[in-house]
């Protein structure tokens, strides 16, 4: 009776207290990303609602139960075990927002504790692949991750965050570690579905090894009491959401046009937003008794005053659709796998780039293909035909037969919905499409793919690069922050004159920042897709010239040595070297003095 009495007073007491309760969010500087005047990373291949709640109010319920449990506690009325050891308590939910009946956006506490033992495990894959610093993003700009580290620094050695080497070496990477997440259960953590699926796409798992993984996990969660820390940053989380939902505007239009295209309507759609990874984004789905739940996750892109931000709509971005689409179209390709597996040797000419992205196989191509062509058309929709024409353009330097099943996807498909209920019923079209392309490209043995940034990219990687510079203060400036931005990524690089380069130096992979009147450019433009003489600047692609003050950036291969890459910027003065854009699908652009875009491919 005392203890009833004693949960009665504390919610009176709590009532009051809360009438004078503010928040804040202490503001911190803006992000200004050390990358961003060479190299865009391929973080997404490039106010639906008002919030739902009061802020205030919202606040208040979270902290709430902080607040009750702690005068109960102080009253000494009732026993509470200490925090650390459990991750029951009833109160624990994870971090929401609802923006339709079927529609919500969240920060999964299962998937926000694994990517957090990833992170504080120190090991290699994260560092290079998902850590927030990889885009430049500090502690100091985003103290969400500082928090992470301090809180979790000295459980470095519990049983989880040792076995996050061997997990990674055996294949629970990228798509699989969220997925793995969704299978725990959302109190305890402990393992609460079988792994059979996961297990489809990710064949060197071990079920026994996933097994202890979880038990490791649950057990990590219940002595570093990770309820408390997620908890204590409900209203980052909460802001976190606030800020997607208002920068991202169409989710709501979104869903009914991936239903209405792929002819299936899904039980729930889940946007889980990953404040520990970046650059990323993953798809998933649970076929259940009531229907289908499709799942997006998405890693960061900036942060701004301590918030991270993701473009997953807005702006014509595409990441969203793209994410949402694998679960419609990865079931059909896996069904019926078989009408495709015949021209699996189209996969040969992109093998080497398509493996570096994490798509090992034919199938994976196909179903990456089919979900960009859909991308191109969501674009086409909703961000106007430019938008949707150069998203064509840059995909098809890898997914070389996109364009193929675009044009079946607007000239057959879609026209002829009465005949193609759902995607599925679309596959026999689309491997017809295929045999097409497989005929045509003699099974893919003449197909030539034209070299992007990414390309030089993976190569100096591997065999480092040099940075040459013609003789001007502007032209030095230029290559000096290619020299660190090349840096930033971990690549050994060197910086020099264009005339101290020496006959060896030319067979490495190369940044050559030039005049126009350079005697080295006339050994490099004769397999070049832009000509430059003079002030005078010729596409071979589009026929078109232009003349002026311009810059031109290229990849193109190394003619003294065929194993190297060379990234060409060649300015036709001075002026022209005041910026670069080195995207990273990029082949080559022409932009004018003041930075206008002429031309790219």
């Amino acid at each position: 009776m005392e203890a009833y009495l004693a949960r009665i007073f504390g919610l009176f007491f709590y009532a009051l207290l809360a009438q004078g309760l503010s928040f804040f969010v202490p503001p911190v500087s803006i992000l200004k990303h050390p990358l961003s005047a060479f190299l865009l990373s391929n973080c997404g291949n490039e106010n639906l609602i008002s919030f739902l709640a009061n802020w205030r109010n919202c606040m208040k319920k979270v902290l709430s139960i902080l607040l009750i449990a702690l005068l109960i506690t102080i009253s000494g009325c009732i026993k509470i075990a200490p925090k650390a050891t459990s991750t029951l308590n009833e109160d624990n939910l994870p971090i929401s927002m609802k923006l339709s009946e079927r529609v919500y956006v969240e920060i999964d506490p299962r998937v926000e504790l694994v990517e957090i033992i990833y992170r504080i495990s120190g090991v290699e894959w994260y560092r290079e692949n998902v850590d927030p610093s990889r885009i430049g993003i500090s502690k100091e700009d985003y103290p969400y991750i500082r928090d992470i580290d301090l809180y979790f620094e000295k459980y470095r050695d519990l049983k989880a965050v040792k076995m996050v080497s061997s997990m990674v070496r055996m294949g629970l990477t990228y798509d699989a570690i969220p997925k793995f997440a969704l299978h725990l259960n959302m109190k305890n953590f402990s393992k609460a579905k079988d792994w059979e699926d996961m297990l489809k796409s990710r064949v060197n798992l071990d079920m026994k090894k996933l097994d202890e993984f979880a038990e490791a996990i649950a057990e990590f969660a219940n002595k570093t009491n990770f309820w408390k820390f997620y908890n204590e940053h409900g209203e980052f989380y909460n802001s976190t959401l606030q800020e997607f939902v208002t920068e991202n505007k169409g989710i709501a239009e979104l869903v009914q046009l991936e239903e209405e295209f792929f002819g299936e309507r899904a039980s729930s759609w889940h946007i889980i937003l990953q404040p520990t990874f970046c650059c990323h984004g993953y798809a998933y789905y649970f076929q259940t008794n009531d229907g289908k739940h499709v799942y997006a996750f998405l890693g960061i892109e900036s942060v701004v005053e301590g918030i991270p931000l993701v473009k997953a709509t807005s702006n014509s971005s595409s990441f969203l659709a793209h994410e949402f689409a694998h679960s419609f179209v990865n079931p059909a390709v896996d069904k019926h796998y078989n009408l495709f597996a015949p021209y699996a040797s189209l996969y040969e000419p992109v093998s080497r780039k398509l493996s570096s992205m994490a798509y090992p196989n034919f199938r994976v191509m196909l179903r990456e293909t089919f979900v960009r062509a859909f991308e191109v058309y969501y674009l086409n929709v909703t961000g106007g035909e430019d938008i949707a024409k150069m998203k064509l353009n840059q995909e098809s330097k890898v997914f070389y037969f996109i364009g193929d099943v675009y044009s079946a996807y607007v000239n057959e498909y879609i026209k002829h919905r009465d005949k193609y209920r759902t995607f599925e019923d679309f596959r026999p079209e689309l491997a017809r499409v295929i045999a097409e392309v497989y005929e045509k490209t003699n099974g893919g043995k003449n197909v030539v793919l034209p070299l992007t940034v990414r390309d030089f990219m993976e190569s100096a990687k591997i065999g480092g690069a040099i940075i040459a510079y013609s003789d001007s203060p502007r032209a030095k400036r230029l290559a000096e922050i290619m020299y660190t931005s090349l840096k930033e990524y971990s690549i050994q690089v060197s910086l020099k004159k264009v005339s101290a380069v020496k006959e060896d130096d030319l067979k490495r992979n190369l940044v050559l920042v030039l005049f126009s009147n350079e005697t080295l450019l006339s050994e490099l433009q004769n397999n070049a897709l832009v000509v430059v003489n003079g002030t005078r600047v010729y596409s071979k692609r589009t026929g078109k010239s232009y003349s002026g003050s311009l810059r031109v950036l290229e990849v193109i291969k190394n003619p003294w040595n065929p194993r190297s890459v060379i990234m060409l910027v060649i300015g036709t003065d001075d002026s022209a070297f005041n910026k670069i854009h080195a995207y990273i699908n990029l082949s080559y652009s022409i932009r004018d003095s003041s930075d206008n875009l002429l031309e790219s491919w």
